[in-house]
Order: C-alpha cells, then structure tokens, then sequence
C-alpha cells in the first residue's frame, strides 16, 4: 500500500512539474555538453537533501570533483538515482554504480545504525536552464551542475532514505569493510562477481528486485 502510495505521489508531482514548465525550449548538445556525446538536455532534473524545507537552492562546496570547480548544485536527470544522496553517509560510507541500467547502493555501515540516523528528506524538482553537465566528470551524463541559485519547482518527501531508495529500484546492500574496499576498487566483470555473491536489502523483501546475474 505505502508503494502504491509513493508511487501516485511522485507521478503526480513529475505530471505538475511538465505542466509547469512544458514550454522550456530544448538547448543544442554543443550549449550542454564539452564532450563529444550528445543528449538532450532534460527539462527538469532531482536535487536531493535531508533538509526538507528548502526555498531556494544555493551553490555550495560540500562535494568537490576538483579543485577549480569552486561551490555548484547537484542534479540530476534520474529520480531513482536521487534517491541515494538522501543518506547521510557521504563516500567514505557509501559508493554507488550501474550495470545495464540498474543502478547498486552500497553501504559501508551496520543497518541499525543506518537506521538510526535516517530521517529521510526530499527531492527538490528543479528547472535545467542554468545546469550544465561534463559527462568525464563525477557521475558523467547522469551529473548536472548549476553555479547559480535556483528556486524549486516542487519538492517530494520521503520518511526513510532507505525505503526511497528501494521503493525507487535502487538495490542496496550493507558490506563490511573488506567488501567494500572491494567493491571500490573493481570495475566491471570483477565488480558484478562481487555483487552476485551478495543478497541485497530488495531481495531479502523480494521488493524491486531487478536480475543482474
């Protein structure tokens, strides 16, 4: 019933945010993108924090790709993929990737623990036109970046970081520590044989299970 719920509320929110914003113009690939990659810039795009009663987001320094980049705002394209910034837990505890479109959260924590500290938060729904995106950098084409202010369009709130996140698709599994240096350290095939020995927080509630073996 709770995903039935959570469900109705975010289709309704995404169907106010294309109504509200259904006459932004499309930008050429060359305007977004220094790569050679083209995709089309989306029309909105999901900023994620525990605080839930943001007005207007700020540009700030906490997540540095590098140096030079100075204070930005975080977005991206991929509700499910907002889901994981939800947590508390920064790199150091947590580490995310993909493997044909599904995308893992890995938590380097005790569960209880974990679940001490989720209080859940929401996801800001934004307008693109100041977000540019640097596919070499952070989280390539999934990661868009804005230097200005931006006031949200609307805002989805969830109770549980973890619920969000499994309720959105995102497997998630609680590692120990040698698994996950593992898991940080391997890429591709080597990564997924990690993770097919593995039992993720989605099947053990057979909830969103998606096969990746």
């Amino acid at each position: 019933m709770n995903l039935f719920k959570n469900t109705l509320i975010i289709i309704l929110s995404l169907l106010v945010c294309f109504l509200l914003y259904s006459r932004q113009s499309k930008k050429t690939c060359k305007q977004i993108f220094t790569a050679k990659d083209c995709y089309t810039k989306p029309r909105i795009l999901f900023h994620a924090s525990n605080n839930r009663n943001i007005k207007v987001l700020e540009p700030r320094n906490i997540k540095k790709r590098n140096k030079n980049e100075g204070p930005v705002i975080f977005a991206t394209a991929n509700l499910d993929l907002a889901t994981i910034f939800l947590s508390q837990f920064g790199d150091r505890y947590a580490k995310s990737g993909s493997y044909d479109w599904k995308n893992f959260h890995y938590i380097h924590k005790d569960k209880e623990e974990f679940l001490k500290k989720d209080k859940g938060g929401a996801i800001y729904i934004v307008p693109s036109d100041s977000f540019h995106s640097i596919p070499e950098k952070g989280l390539g084409r999934h990661e868009w970046v804005s230097k200005k202010k931006v006031k949200p369009l609307y805002k989805i709130e969830f109770d549980s970081a973890l619920e969000a996140m499994i309720d959105l698709g995102i497997q998630v599994f609680f590692v120990d520590e040698e698994t996950f240096a593992k898991l940080k350290s391997s890429k591709g095939e080597e990564h997924m044989k990690i993770i097919r020995k593995l039992k993720s927080e989605n099947q053990k509630r057979n909830k969103n299970v998606f096969p990746y073996y």
